[in-house]
């Protein structure tokens, strides 16, 4: 008789080396993701950044004065979203939470150049 199949034996051994196969390869899974998502947010800080030094420089006038070596900046994201230079469904991808209440914080550099840090609420 011709049997043509696998025994159960083999079965078994197949779906323990795919299960091994898995089990090496699902950190490794994990790690890429928690990269990319570490990507996102670095990409959404620097955007966030970009606008805000756009807003204070289209709004020169009303920092002048706070342009001053060692001074703190406070610029209000909801600021930005209103001057329509970031989207209102803009999200921090490691909380998934909307920006709308964060801020960004210019420290003012002695070549009176802003260093952005962002702050979440």
């Amino acid at each position: 008789m011709n049997n043509k199949g696998f025994t159960l034996i083999e079965l078994v051994a197949i779906v323990l080396v795919v299960a091994a196969i898995f089990m090496v390869s699902f950190p490794s899974l994990l790690n890429l993701s928690k990269k990319d998502e570490e990507r996102k947010y670095d990409s959404m800080v620097e955007n966030l950044c970009l606008a805000g030094d756009t807003y204070i420089k289209n709004n020169e006038e009303d920092f002048k004065n706070m342009i001053i070596p060692n001074n703190k900046i406070e610029v209000e994201i909801n600021e930005l979203m209103a001057y329509g230079i970031v989207k209102y469904e803009t999200k921090n991808p490691k909380t998934n939470k909307s920006v709308e209440n964060d801020k960004l914080i210019y420290t003012v550099q002695s070549d009176k150049s802003l260093n952005c840090q962002y702050k979440e609420s």
